[in-house]
């Protein structure tokens, strides 16, 4: 075998690897993008009808719609915003699964993000006597996503000014451009995800073996 030829076979095995060590973040890509084309995003804004058939909100859950924590998840209202989050669910999904492994990853995405929304609805319903949001309905994985963040920065040194500094982050935001059911939510499964961080054992880089193992 010549040299050139061990090296493409040694690279092919590298992307193949990479591959299926990132299978959950490369499956979950998909289906967003797939769930994108089906609503037009690239050519329109998220359609009224879609969001209100499968967007997630506090009247439509509590109607027993539960399958709506799951499709609205991979919904954007438009497609900047399909942009910006098929990037971070690239990052941080992607950063969560090669380090912890893909049912770790998985588990804590879903988890995190269901949590999340469940916890901004009853925010929702408690606060409806101050600002009404009860009949809206959102798209998006950055509930999920800020989990996840939570609980990466939560093994860090100096986990304690940078949770500070992504909280400012946030606030500085909603001053800019505010959307109080996506900053409140992400506040919340920030903290969420901080806080479940910091009662795991250890989130140490794993190394494949330890991922696949974990799997």
């Amino acid at each position: 075998m010549s040299v050139d030829t061990g090296r493409s076979a040694l690279a092919a095995n590298t992307v193949a690897m990479s591959i299926i060590r990132l299978r959950f973040t490369i499956l979950f890509l998909t289906v967003m993008l797939i769930a994108s084309l089906l609503a037009e995003i690239p050519d329109r804004d998220l359609p009224g009808e879609i969001l209100r058939d499968w967007g997630i909100g506090h009247d439509s859950l509590l109607s027993g719609q539960i399958f709506r924590l799951i499709t609205g998840i991979f919904l954007s209202h438009d497609f900047d915003m399909f942009i910006r989050q098929f990037i971070f669910a690239a990052a941080v999904i992607g950063y969560t699964e090669w380090t912890r492994g893909t049912v770790r990853a998985a588990l804590l995405f879903f988890g995190l993000d269901i949590a999340g929304t469940l916890l901004l609805l009853a925010c929702v319903r408690w606060g409806a006597g101050l600002i009404d949001m009860t009949a809206m309905n959102d798209v998006g994985m950055s509930i999920g996503g800020f989990g996840l963040i939570g609980v990466t920065i939560a093994s860090w040194r100096g986990k304690w000014p940078l949770m500070t500094a992504i909280l400012v982050a946030i606030a500085v935001k909603f001053t800019i451009a505010p959307d109080l059911l996506a900053d409140t939510g992400h506040v919340l499964a920030l903290s969420l995800g901080f806080a479940l961080g910091g009662l795991l054992p250890s989130l140490e880089r794993a190394t494949p073996e330890e991922s696949d193992h974990a799997q």
